[in-house]
């Protein structure tokens, strides 16, 4: 039987932080900008370990989003790490949000498993998106995550990011698990302006998500945030609830 020991862990991270230093600190957020935020766990630790820890995350970032006043752009939630796009309407929503989620998910899991300790690898790390180019880029990049980790052959079809809501265009998106549920509203006017969707209907997401040419652009975000430790684990698939109305944007 494979016996779990903290310390190797504890000395495995000591290692790749040496190698691989905290990025810096974006301290100033400015309000109406997009920020790419990206953070993994600790320790090479797996931060989601079943659909009930997801859908309790992607409703607590709900609301934190709607009482810290930031848009959410997209999103994608992995085993071990998460990625965001973010536009803070007011001073300092970004890092309150943040601050709060993170945290929080932290102690509910360390409850959930008895342990202590971080459960994600160093502070948030955020790049400011300063081109349309770089705006499209990131969010193909941000959501064919699953694809590129062999988790789903189709990004559209992984329950836990804004795929399925973009696909849907509308701004609203609910996923259910065994009688749990969570929904999460997208700002979705800047991604229908950058890739030319229509206000109303279904959208062209799906091949949008298909197509290739992601690979630079990829070795450009590794270079930025550090490629994670190890592959996600595979995570049971939630099924997202039929599509609503499309509903505004906040």
């Amino acid at each position: 039987m494979r016996i779990f020991r903290p310390e190797f862990h504890l000395l495995a991270d000591t290692v790749m932080r040496r190698h691989q230093p905290d990025p810096p600190r974006l301290r100033k957020f400015k309000c109406r900008h997009v920020y790419h935020v990206y953070q993994r766990g600790s320790y090479r630790q797996d931060v989601f370990r079943q659909p009930a820890h997801l859908l309790l995350y992607l409703n607590r970032l709900d609301r934190l989003a709607r009482r810290c006043k930031v848009r959410i752009h997209a999103y994608c939630l992995m085993s071990n790490h998460v990625h965001f796009m973010f536009e803070p309407q007011r001073k300092g929503a970004i890092s309150k949000l943040m601050q709060h989620l993170q945290s929080y998910h932290a102690r509910y899991m360390n409850g959930l498993q008895n342990t202590q300790g971080h459960l994600w690898r160093h502070h948030f790390h955020a790049k400011p998106i300063t081109s349309s180019a770089q705006y499209r880029n990131t969010l193909v990049y941000i959501e064919q995550n699953p694809t590129a980790a062999a988790m789903t052959k189709q990004a559209h079809l992984y329950p836990y990011s804004s795929a399925q809501a973009h696909l849907n265009n509308d701004a609203s998106y609910t996923v259910k698990h065994k009688g749990q549920s969570a929904t999460i509203r997208i700002y979705l006017d800047r991604w229908r302006k950058e890739f030319e969707i229509p206000a109303t209907g279904p959208s062209q997401w799906a091949a949008w998500l298909l197509k290739r040419g992601q690979a630079e652009f990829a070795k450009s975000v590794a270079l930025m945030i550090g490629k994670p430790p190890r592959k996600p684990t595979a995570l049971p698939f939630a099924l997202p609830a039929k599509p609503t109305a499309a509903a505004a944007s906040p």
